[in-house]
């Protein structure tokens, strides 16, 4: 189904005005946001609106625009939850897409005609704060009537397209008649051309007649015969069921006693009664009760956060002093003080499992109820001849008729075996004689070749195939000539039949496009009043917008100021609560203050000032004897530097000793050079 499904949108969309050049593969290959696209393009084409790239869309607008539109052309989705569907949409998964857009392309006329009418017939929302306005009052009223004379309008419109198509649809009728009746002319009066030379053509032709009428009594004598089968069967078939029906009543009859069929009534009266008078009454108590409860939430205001805390605490307190009611009663009521507590419980325990065996009554009722729907669907389906069952008797003549065609299927198997053989041998034999024409046909085109007439074989042939032709196109045309001058009486009676049936719609259409004419300019006027109206309040509306929108920007300026604000003074109270507290501290100079909240920051302050003091008089301590040393330290420099420039040139020395292929000894601090 869904390969189908996808199989219809694409060729759908490869048709004009879409022209998409899509495959299967290339379809299932689509990204959600290109799914997204195509069926926003779809509803643009539907609804004549220029393209929209939802790119450039925010997804909260793309949302509100699908989904009006949809909801317009009252598309119903397979689920249920409509938070799925819209999160399904807006994620542009293709088991949501899909089914709209093959919804879509199934009724893209009639959705074109709807989109147009929602242009003009949905109302557009006023906020209700505006209403109080007069002004607002007055262009709504006339907004309303210019929609109730559109309505008016469109319907007249309506009426004289339809009677237009019929008229049109009448025309093409009698002008393809007419043509028919022309070529059917034609074709007599070549036909009897060509039958003029005949020999007994008008013994032929009466014959010819007589044929026909016998034919046709022929047919309708079958057709007769095969109703009286029909009916003859249906009348088995009912009777075997009604035989069957008594049967079992009598069978019903034996078992049954008058007090077992009245106990049988009583009990059913008394689940019955059960299921009316508590199940019954119980479930309409809460239905009720929610409708009710729904209908209370509904006519509500909307709560706000602050409303559902406090719901939601006042049912916390609830849930608490239920419990603790159940505790205090379950302490009070000892079951073993208590002697009802017993039956109390078994009564409880009664009435749940009554309950239970109501439930399974309703679905077993259900499941009955169910099947048999499903019974006589099939009864349907199978014809009449599915109610007769077999009774005993029958099945054992269904056995024995059963054997006696395994019987006749045997002989049949053998003598098909017999017949395929023998076709062997004939296969055979005609292979044979085929190979035997074929020599004696070369013998004969080489005779005819020596006696000088090559081809007398082929020409003969062709001549006595000319002629059974010529023979079965007499006949043919015999048979036709009287059938075509049927046909012409006939098609001549159906062009009267429809002109006389014209003549009054020719009648009724006259005035009826006088008062098109004359109301075609009072409605183009209306509907251009009425344009100009729906855009002054768009107008309208939109300005008022605009200027709600730029208070709703100034008051969250404001607010955002205001917070700023009383963020600073919050802080500017701490500066100044810890400024007080430290002008406490200094004028008291209380130590046990101090010792309660600490050191003050002045204290602190004096104590990393003396620290900081300490430590620039050790760095300048640090650097006075850095100075002393200093000579010192340049002349450590320049002996290590002289240490390094020997150190360099020995090495040097080593690698050039090493360059002359020597070996370089060293024993107990002296060195040899070694030369190879």
């Amino acid at each position: 189904m869904t390969q189908q499904l996808v199989k219809f949108i694409v060729n759908e969309l490869n048709q004009p005005p879409f022209n998409l050049n899509l495959t299967n593969i290339t379809f299932n290959a689509l990204h959600p946001p290109q799914l997204l696209q195509l069926l926003s393009d779809v509803l643009c084409e539907i609804e004549s609106k220029t393209r929209v790239d939802i790119n450039d869309e925010p997804v909260d607008a793309l949302a509100l625009r699908l989904l009006t539109s949809l909801q317009i052309f009252k598309f119903k989705p397979e689920t249920e939850d409509p938070n799925e569907f819209r999160e399904g949409l807006i994620a542009g998964r293709p088991e949501t897409i899909n089914p709209i857009l093959n919804w879509l392309l199934q009724r893209r006329e009639d959705l074109k005609k709807r989109a147009y009418l929602s242009r003009y017939l949905v109302k557009i929302d006023i906020a209700p704060e505006m209403r109080s306005d007069s002004d607002v009052i007055d262009l709504y009223e006339q907004y309303e009537f210019l929609i109730e004379e559109f309505k008016q309008r469109h319907k007249q419109f309506d009426t004289s397209q339809a009677v237009n198509d019929t008229v049109s649809d009448l025309r093409k009728d009698l002008q393809s008649m007419e043509d028919d009746r022309e070529v059917l002319i034609r074709r007599i009066e070549r036909t009897q051309r060509k039958v003029e030379g005949v020999a007994n053509y008008n013994q032929l032709l009466s014959m010819a007649k007589k044929l026909r009428a016998e034919k046709e009594k022929s047919r309708e004598f079958q057709t007769q015969k095969d109703d009286q089968k029909s009916y003859l069967s249906h009348l088995e078939a009912r009777r075997q069921r009604l035989t069957h029906q008594l049967m079992d009543m009598r069978q019903s009859k034996v078992n049954a006693s008058g007090q077992s069929l009245i106990q049988r009534a009583e009990d059913a009266i008394r689940v019955n009664q059960y299921m009316i008078n508590e199940k019954l009454t119980k479930e309409t108590q809460q239905i009720t009760a929610s409708i009710a409860l729904m209908e209370k939430v509904l006519a509500a205001p909307n709560p706000t956060p602050a409303d559902l805390q406090i719901v939601v605490q006042k049912s916390d307190e609830l849930r608490s002093q239920i419990a603790q009611l159940t505790e205090k009663r379950a302490l009070q009521n000892d079951p073993i003080e208590d002697g009802m507590a017993l039956y109390r419980q078994q009564s409880l325990i009664m009435s749940r499992k009554k309950e239970a065996c109501a439930e399974r009554l309703n679905h077993v009722i259900q499941e009955m109820t169910a099947l048999e729907a499903q019974l006589q669907a099939k009864k349907q389906q199978l014809g009449e001849n599915s109610d007769a069952l077999l009774t005993g008797e029958q099945f054992k003549a269904y056995v024995s008729d059963l054997r006696v065609k395994s019987n006749v299927y045997k002989q049949r198997r053998a003598e098909l075996n017999d017949l395929k053989a023998e076709y062997g041998i004939l296969s055979r034999t005609l292979e044979i004689l085929r190979a035997q024409e074929g020599a004696l046909s070369d013998s004969l085109d080489r005779i005819e070749t020596q006696q000088g007439v090559r081809g007398f074989r082929e020409t003969r042939d062709l001549l006595e195939r000319i002629s059974d032709e010529k023979a079965n196109t007499d006949e043919e045309k015999g048979r036709t000539l009287e059938e075509m001058s049927n046909l012409v009486r006939l098609l001549n009676s159906k062009i009267n039949d429809k002109k006389v049936a014209l003549a009054p719609l020719l009648r009724e259409l006259r005035p009826l496009r006088q008062t098109y004419q004359e109301t075609l300019p009072e409605y183009e006027a209306k509907k251009k009043e009425y344009d100009a109206q729906v855009q002054l309040i768009e107008d309208t509306i939109s300005s008022i917008v605009n200027v709600k929108s730029g208070l709703e920007n100034e008051i969250v300026t404001l607010e955002e100021r205001c917070r700023q604000l009383e963020a600073n003074l919050t802080k500017n109270e701490k500066y100044l609560q810890r400024a007080t507290d430290e002008m406490k501290l200094y004028v008291s100079g209380v130590q046990q203050q101090q010792t309660e909240r600490g050191k003050s920051v002045r204290d602190q302050l004096q104590h990393k000032i003396a620290e900081q003091e300490k430590l620039n008089a050790q760095l300048r301590q640090d650097q006075k004897q850095l100075r002393d040393n200093l000579p010192h330290m340049e002349q450590q420099i320049k002996y290590w530097e002289k240490i390094e420039k020997v150190f360099r040139v020995k090495m040097l020395c080593m690698e050039k000793n090493k360059l002359q292929e020597g070996t370089v000894r060293r024993e107990r601090g002296r060195e040899t050079l070694v030369l190879q």
